[in-house]
């Protein structure tokens, strides 16, 4: 029997996801393990394995899976031994990552702003550098009077800032673990000081903020969920409108932001239709032009927002995207599995698997 494992930073993680995720491999024919990255490099792990017919969870020890689905949400923070053992893991266990996932948000960035379709798309954004971002941040500001601050590394919006300038203070909201903090500044001075002391213990980007609104000044953006579903072919699963309250400005699920369908989005019927369009064309192309450089690769979460012009916008690509925006669609949970039988039939079939790139072992 074909082995899978989840590789969590916290078994608490994602359990409603997990769950379904094993009920489908375990009808599938796949022994569904769960670990995580605090351990010592060993081709036998200490983890938890799905009981099929009593329906719950198993402390066991086990060989190294044959399939690894990598759920580990990096926010800088990942230890030396943790990096150590998932390096191990993907260079000289014999096991298959169904994805190696992406670098930070600047390297992202850089290699989609080589591309001129999307680089059409992308804000405005530079790394800030503790000896430069004086002046960056500075003339943004006086460019624009308002910008986004995110951290290259991290997911569900913590750490996200925008940096409001008014005529006599300096408004800065930050998004800490799905509460919106404010703070105020009465000169750039004291602002730069935060904003360097910040930069010590992690790397951010400095974006232009777009006017993402809807007609009831509620910040939203379209979340699409792109999948292989064999070792040559890109999907959309999914793609749902997230909306934040009108007092916030993210409008992700983790920071109190709700799914809504397309026909609550306030927005006029035919500037929606035509930015869907293009939305999709872009999806199809970011999921094929980042597997050239990061392969391989297995799942995209892409967030994509419309002005009030209609242009649309590509505010971020994630190689680990959560599933809460697409219940509703398809099934979902069964399609890692189906990948890992695409692998195996290439494999055994015309050993393509061995040799292209973009699906190479580990």
């Amino acid at each position: 029997m074909k082995s899978f494992g989840i590789l969590q930073y916290s078994l608490q993680h994602e359990k409603e996801y997990v769950s379904k995720l094993s009920e489908a491999g375990g009808a599938l024919g796949f022994e569904i393990y769960r670990f995580v990255p605090t351990q010592l490099s060993s081709h036998h792990l200490r983890g938890l394995k799905y009981n099929q017919l009593q329906k719950n969870w198993v402390e066991i020890d086990f060989p190294v899976p044959n399939f690894i689905y990598d759920r580990c949400f990096h926010n800088g923070n990942c230890t030396a031994k943790e990096t150590a053992f998932i390096k191990w893991l993907k260079t000289e266990a014999d096991t298959t990552f169904l994805g190696h996932g992406l670098p930070g948000k600047w390297e992202v960035y850089k290699h989609l702003k080589r591309n001129a379709l999307l680089n059409r798309h992308l804000p405005l954004s530079t790394k800030l550098q503790h000896h430069t971002c004086a002046k960056v941040v500075t003339d943004l500001l006086i460019d624009h009077a308002k910008l986004i601050l995110k951290p290259s590394i991290g997911s569900q919006g913590n750490g996200l800032m925008m940096i409001t300038k008014n005529p006599h203070q300096i408004d800065v909201q930050i998004n800490h673990n799905g509460h919106i903090l404010h703070h105020t500044y009465d000169h750039t001075s004291s602002l730069l000081k935060m904003i360097k002391s910040v930069l010590k213990k992690r790397d951010y980007i400095a974006q232009q903020c777009l006017s993402l609104l809807d007609q009831n000044n509620r910040p939203f953006d379209r979340r699409v969920v792109m999948k292989k579903t064999s070792h040559a072919t890109w999907e959309e699963i999914g793609r749902a409108t997230r909306v934040g309250n009108a007092k916030s400005f993210v409008s992700n699920l983790h920071s109190g932001g709700s799914i809504q369908t397309d026909q609550q989005l306030l927005m006029p019927k035919d500037v929606f239709h035509q930015a869907e369009q293009k939305i999709s064309r872009l999806s199809h192309c970011v999921a094929s032009f980042l597997e050239k450089d990061f392969h391989p690769l297995f799942e995209l979460g892409l967030d994509f927002g419309i002005d009030q012009s209609g242009k649309v916008w590509l505010l971020e690509a994630n190689s680990k995207p959560g599933h809460k925006a697409i219940q509703s669609h398809r099934d979902y949970e069964t399609i890692p599995f189906h990948y890992c039988h695409s692998l195996i039939s290439e494999k055994k079939g015309v050993n393509h698997y061995e040799r292209n790139t973009s699906i190479k072992k580990g």
